[in-house]
């Protein structure tokens, strides 16, 4: 967007234009009447000019004396006038100053006289030199009648901090001295913008906002596909290692509508993986001894875990009892539970993941615990447990993937080859049912 300025112009305070008896100036058209000028100075046009430039919120305004010489001799020999007054600095340790001095002093008719113009410290009458760390250098123009000095100091020290002197004299017995003052600027870390790039710099900051908060909302939402997808299509395949089955679904007798009516056929059917079942029993200390024997028949063993597998006892006591047991198993586990751990449990679960191992000899390094809501998934029926446990979460069976080994993506089939995969699948599928305890007396 770009600024538009208003420029108005005064003299004595008196608005442009002006009438001829008191300034004869007019606007000089070729600088975008930014510019006046005459091409006739009279003692008429003696007088304060100023300039303001507005927009809708700021004002910037600049003013100039002008003194017209005497008419007749058309020479000024008065005291020096100061065209550019030097300005105070702040300076850090080490930095650079530089101050700058100028004035007007016209031209003296008498062969001894000589303009001249010094920078000195204001503790001290020695002039500054010409060269080295601090050194002044004078510059001219209008034939020597404005005269002025830079001041450089370079590497500035704690010594050099204070007040500074410019003497201008017209090398008769007028002078002028103009002051400024070199300030110690203690380390800041301030960005400092120029005007209008402010705008672009929050711009800029809402588009990296943005960006990070759609970045962020992808990574939420599609993190566990893409992973899945590049496990699966890029990950090493379990295959030919005597193992009968991709998982031995472990659960209770009061969880077996989840297991049997969802879980298992939706590893099988949708996603392709061998199960087996085995249905446990009431003595849930005795679990490991109970899956032990048909462990090393499958590449992972998914155990359902509910209050009721537990006779309603979910306490850390009690949840944690399991959970050794099951980190005792030779192949890695993978715990769903039905509901929420119970804060303790669920607290070292995650710190073990670092440590491999808690205080109770839980290994949680070879568990995989998910929770069966995890990414909603409510509605539908509700187990002998009561309760209701739908289909379960969008991210828990992205999750549950993620634990079960890597399986290649199937390529376009035709409906016919789909549909006998599927029974291929359903028919193996019983054959691990057969062998496994009590999942077929379930079934019937």
């Amino acid at each position: 967007m770009r600024l538009r300025y208003f420029y108005f112009r005064y003299k004595d305070n008196r608005a442009y234009p002006w009438p001829g008896g008191e300034s004869h100036f007019i606007l000089y058209p070729e600088s975008a009447n930014q510019t006046i000028y005459t091409q006739e100075m009279r003692a008429s046009d003696a007088g304060r000019y100023s300039c303001q430039a507005r927009n809708d919120t700021t004002t910037l305004e600049g003013d100039i004396t002008l003194s017209v010489l005497d008419e007749e001799s058309g020479v000024y020999t008065g005291k020096p006038l100061p065209t550019y007054r030097p300005t105070s600095q702040l300076v850090p340790l080490g930095g650079t100053a530089r101050l700058f001095c100028e004035a007007y002093l016209g031209k003296v008719d008498l062969p001894d006289a000589k303009n001249s113009v010094t920078w000195s410290k204001s503790d001290s009458n020695v002039t500054l030199p010409t060269h080295g760390r601090i050194a002044q250098h004078r510059v001219s123009r209008e034939n020597d009648q404005i005269i002025g000095s830079y001041l450089e100091i370079e590497d500035v020290t704690l010594e050099d901090y204070g007040e500074y002197k410019c003497e201008v004299s017209n090398g008769v017995d007028e002078e002028i001295t103009l002051a400024a003052h070199v300030y110690r600027q203690e380390p800041q870390f301030v960005l400092s913008l120029p005007n209008g790039s402010w705008r672009k710099s929050l711009l800029l900051a809402v588009l990296v906002l943005v960006l990070l908060l759609s970045a962020g909302a992808f990574y939420a939402r599609c993190w566990l596909p893409l992973a899945l997808f590049c496990r699966d299509k890029f990950g090493r395949l379990e295959e030919s290692d005597g193992k009968e089955c991709d998982a031995l679904v472990c659960y209770h007798e009061k969880d077996s509508s989840l297991v049997i009516g969802i879980v298992i056929p939706t590893l099988e059917s949708r996603h392709r993986y061998k199960c087996a079942a085995l249905e446990l029993s009431q003595l849930n200390h005795n679990w490991s001894l109970e899956i032990s024997p048909h462990a090393n028949t499958a590449r992972r063993i998914i155990v359902v875990l509910s209050p009721a597998s537990l006779d309603n006892i979910w306490t850390d006591a009690s949840v944690g009892a399991v959970l050794k047991q099951l980190s005792s198993l030779p192949i890695r586990v993978i715990v769903v539970t039905l509901k929420r751990l119970p804060s303790t449990t669920a607290t070292i679960a995650k710190r073990s993941r670092r440590d491999r191992r808690d205080a109770d000899n839980i290994s949680f390094d070879r568990l995989t615990i998910l929770s069966w809501q995890d990414g909603g998934g409510g509605g539908g029926g509700s187990g002998g447990n009561g309760i209701a446990f739908g289909s379960g979460g969008r991210k828990f069976w992205y999750k549950l993937r993620l634990a079960m080994p890597a399986m290649r993506p199937v390529a376009s089939e035709t409906g016919c080859q789909s549909v006998a995969m599927i029974v291929q699948a359903n028919g193996k599928c019983g054959q691990q049912k057969a062998r496994s305890r009590e999942s077929l007396e379930v079934l019937v």
